[in-house]
């Protein structure tokens, strides 16, 4: 698959993840849910996500924005996000973190399982399980 097709892919991802709300209030049986702030557990909580190699912070505001942290916290980002209700408190969430990286969680804060899907500008695509901790 070409970077174009790449990029193109997901501008489209995200203009339908953004739009799903209204396609959802006009009744469209394939439309995306969008969950609110009282659909969503995560809501006022910190989580350390750790992939093995990869190691973060997830500490979310809303159902609508997050902070990602590095666990030297060099690297840190206020990002918004878009989530999906799946079920037992499973959740889509995407983000993207710079122009042309774009991320998509699938995280299970119930039984504390995260997969992610990061998707870099140059095309490339990297997928990992990991463990998902709320930071108490």
């Amino acid at each position: 698959m070409s970077r174009l097709t790449v990029v193109a892919t997901f501008a489209l991802l995200s203009t339908v993840c953004l739009s799903s709300a209204v396609l959802a209030q006009s009744g469209d049986a394939h439309s995306v849910p969008i969950a609110k702030d009282s659909e969503f557990v995560a809501v006022g909580k910190s989580y350390n996500v750790d992939f093995g190699d990869q190691k973060f912070r997830l500490d979310f505001k809303s159902a609508k924005e997050m902070t990602f942290t590095s666990p030297d916290g060099k690297n840190k980002a206020d990002v918004a996000i878009v989530v999906t209700p799946i079920g037992n408190d499973v959740y889509m969430i995407y983000w993207s973190r710079r122009a042309g990286q774009h991320v998509v969680h699938v995280d299970d804060f119930k039984n504390g399982v995260a997969y992610t899907n990061i998707f870099l500008p140059d095309g490339t695509a990297t997928r990992a399980k990991g463990t998902l901790a709320e930071v108490k």
